[in-house]
């Protein structure tokens, strides 16, 4: 139980930074994005039949979409950054490389709620000058940024015409 507690304390702000307050924004958008993480479930998992590895080499938004919700329901700033560097990343960037028609304009929406999101986090860090937090929350962030990346690379590259079909919206279930 003490390594717990231990464990939650460093997830928090720095004792010198103000604590982190959960307001309706926040909330609105936590639900939204875990919204759009289900969606996306639903889709890969339950239309494509795609196993859960699948799902998460097409569509690593879901995990950072969870991280940036457990981050906010724990009140921990340092893994809502964390979680930021993956939806900058996937959601943010994401809205560069997907294609705005069919299909991806689910995926769209669900990229402009990672980046309110994104926005959510940098705007609660300058407001109330989390800087140790900052800087802990990005390290953290590349450190599971990487080896997710690396996984989601190899997979691409394995598998150019499924990435093709991904990004362009023409993914579709079978049988249609």
């Amino acid at each position: 139980m003490q390594a717990v507690a231990q464990v939650t304390q460093g997830l928090t702000a720095w004792r010198d930074e103000v604590g982190f307050k959960r307001n309706v924004a926040g909330w609105i958008l936590a639900v939204l994005n875990t919204l759009m993480a289900l969606n996306s479930a639903n889709f890969f998992l339950g239309m494509l039949k795609t196993d859960v590895v699948g799902w998460l080499r097409m569509n690593t938004c879901a995990p950072s979409i969870a991280l940036f919700v457990i981050g906010f329901v724990l009140g921990s700033p340092v893994v809502m950054l964390a979680a930021s560097v993956m939806m900058f990343r996937y959601g943010t960037l994401g809205l560069f490389v997907f294609g705005w028609s069919g299909g991806n304009l689910f995926a769209q929406a669900g990229h402009i709620l990672m980046t309110l999101a994104v926005v959510y986090v940098v705007v609660d860090v300058i407001r109330n000058r989390r800087w140790k937090t900052l800087g802990l929350g990005l390290l953290l962030g590349i450190a599971i940024l990487f080896p997710l990346e690396t996984v989601q690379t190899k997979w691409i590259i394995a598998n150019p015409a499924m990435a093709q079909k991904l990004f362009s919206g023409n993914l579709m279930p079978p049988g249609q």
